[in-house]
């Protein structure tokens, strides 16, 4: 039995006056009063009261408090604004008058918090056919005993009605999308729906649940999302090569050639500020997913996503999967001033190299920050990164470049104000903007191979994962040192490589490719499997975020994981921080007492 006081606290402290404890008033929602080692807390959202303590002190405590609000111990006092009643230990009471061993907040501190909930987003080109995803991710999510509702964003957006021409039902879609983001100037706000849908299909009486968002167009999405759910968000990145998103289009939704084309192109980036950002939005994923010869292999991806999702511990990474991870580890040393690009290359399952986008150092290799042995302090040297030159070569020479046309452009007679205008509004937009030639890092891809060199190590039939796909520039020197096969997370759509190389170079999924085949190209594919972002967490036994691996008993024999039984690694709790804090601090305060 529980007792609730609802009136004010300072009507409660009028009312317990007499009894000389010391109150802790820095919580918000509860209020604590000690009196030699009892513990009273009163939370004032619910008007509940709790003991604590060890028996004695706490009963002696529990006595002067109900006598001081009730002498009479009834279940309320006549004539008064102040009730004090006795509830049941029942379901349906009050969140706050849960057993304390059972809140939560509790729960996830001492390991025994079970059945989160699962957010998992998908971000796919148009044109894949997302359902070869969907429907295995319901049915293996089942058997750990999820149930999985589909959130689709589209279903909130507003178009010019119904339409039978699916070619002018997506075109809608997307450009009800813009025109929302637009409106609202936020580039997140299909992600805000997403959590509007999710919220009101939460299903109370379903004790383990999952969402599946679909689909996503814009990073600031993933971003938002990430922000709401924090670790218990998860990102598919669904790939499906351009040649079998236009086949589907054409051939299953009987778009013409032009359309499926002007559809994907869209899709991937669209040249206004509140547009679509497919390609973007891909790289951001925390696995990736390649649709290969059969539905078995996408669904096997799933299984394995999932028992890592649920902490199977006895999951470890493939070659492919940790020689990804050092591309992006190598990546975060780059000071660039537009992106990071990381590479490794790899032959035999062993590391040869790894490379950054960095500006080169006299004698070999790049600059790197380093201590000064005097202060200690963490330098970089004057005039080598580019930021110590504040400003970024390639884009200062694209606009000389620029000015010299223009300069060119105006001593043309006859040319209104209006008409050199407009010729300058088109130059800016031009393909001159891609030039990169003029940039003082080396790629990533070309330091790596420069590392093999300066080595003595051989390149031949070598296999190099970079974090971006290359440009067309690195491409011919990929080529040259003898690499064999490429792996790539991020597109990289100005790239030329694949037109200029097309002798050289082939673009196949790894799942297409027969492992006895040999080819004459240079394979470039895909990534697939566990992103770097979520790395530690789903392969280290205790440095990742959420609950740590245990692989083996007190008797040395392996532990056993079963679906049925299994958790989600890194829970999605239910309460804030602040509210855990409390849990957390009631914790130690019940310890003093023990």
């Amino acid at each position: 039995m529980k007792s609730i006081f609802t009136g004010t606290y300072d009507e409660l402290k009028q009312k317990l006056s007499s009894i000389n404890g010391e109150w802790d008033e820095n919580q918000a929602n509860k209020k604590v009063l000690r009196l030699n080692g009892g513990v009273m807390n009163w939370f004032s959202s619910t008007g509940t009261i709790q003991f604590q303590g060890k028996d004695e002190p706490k009963e002696k405590l529990k006595d002067l408090v109900l006598s001081c609000l009730d002498p009479n111990h009834q279940q309320q006092i006549a004539h008064e604004p102040i009730e004090l009643v006795e509830i049941d230990d029942a379901e349906g009471a009050p969140e706050d008058s849960i057993p304390y061993s059972e809140r939560v907040g509790r729960a996830y501190l001492i390991g025994a918090f079970e059945n989160s909930e699962i957010v998992i987003g998908l971000v796919s080109a148009v044109g894949t056919e997302t359902t070869r995803v969907v429907t295995p991710l319901k049915d293996r999510l089942s058997h750990f005993g999820y149930a999985a509702i589909e959130i689709k964003v589209s279903s909130l957006l507003k178009t010019n009605g119904t339409t039978s021409n699916e070619y002018e039902r997506i075109k809608s879609l997307m450009e009800a999308g813009d025109k929302r983001r637009k409106d609202t100037k936020l580039n997140s706000i299909l992600a805000y729906a997403a959590a509007k849908l999710i919220s009101d299909n939460r299903d109370e009486t379903k004790p383990k649940r999952a969402y599946i968002i679909n689909s996503l167009k814009h990073p600031d999405e993933v971003e938002a999302l990430r922000k709401i759910y924090g670790q218990g968000f998860y990102l598919f990145g669904v790939h499906a090569d351009k040649k079998r998103r236009l086949h589907y289009l054409t051939n299953d939704k009987n778009l013409t050639d032009p359309q499926a084309i002007e559809l994907t192109d869209i899709d991937e980036d669209e040249k206004v500020k509140h547009g679509q950002r497919t390609r973007d939005t891909f790289h951001l994923a925390d696995f990736y997913i390649n649709f290969g010869k059969n539905d078995d292999q996408v669904k096997n991806t799933i299984q394995r996503f999932l028992e890592l999702i649920f902490a199977h511990p006895y999951k470890n990474p493939t070659f492919d999967e940790f020689a990804m991870f050092m591309a992006f580890s190598s990546s975060v040393r780059s000071g660039d001033l537009s992106r990071q690009v990381g590479a490794v290359i790899a032959r035999n399952d062993q590391i040869l190299s790894t490379g950054a986008n960095e500006t080169p150092k006299q004698g070999g290799g790049l600059y790197w920050a380093n201590v000064d042995d005097a202060s200690g302090k963490v330098i970089d040297e004057q005039d080598g990164k580019d930021y110590t030159r504040n400003e970024d070569s390639n884009k200062v020479e694209q606009q000389e470049i620029l000015s010299e046309i223009m300069r060119g452009v105006k001593k043309v007679s006859g040319l209104t104000n209006d008409q050199t205008s407009e010729i300058e509004i088109v130059l800016n937009h031009s393909r001159i903007r891609d030039l990169t030639e003029f940039g003082r890092v080396v790629h990533a891809e070309m330091e790596a191979i420069l590392s093999c060199s300066r080595a003595g190590i051989s390149t031949i039939d070598g296999t190099l994962y970079c974090t971006t796909f290359p440009c067309h520039n690195c491409a011919k020197h990929i080529i040259a040192a003898g690499i064999q096969r490429v792996v790539y997370v991020e597109p990289y759509p100005k790239s030329k490589a694949l037109e200029f190389h097309s002798d050289s170079i082939e673009l196949r999924t790894k799942l297409e490719t027969d492992e006895k085949d040999e080819s004459n190209h240079v394979i470039f594919e895909p990534f697939t499997g566990v992103g770097a972002r979520r790395f530690l967490d789903f392969f280290s036994m205790n440095l990742g975020a959420g609950i740590k691996l245990t692989r083996k008993g007190k008797d040395g024999k392996t532990v056993d994981w079963t679906k049925g039984t299994a958790n989600v690694r890194v829970a999605l709790l239910p309460e804030s921080y602040r509210e855990i804090e409390s849990d957390a601090a009631e914790i130690f305060q019940q310890s003093l007492f023990a």
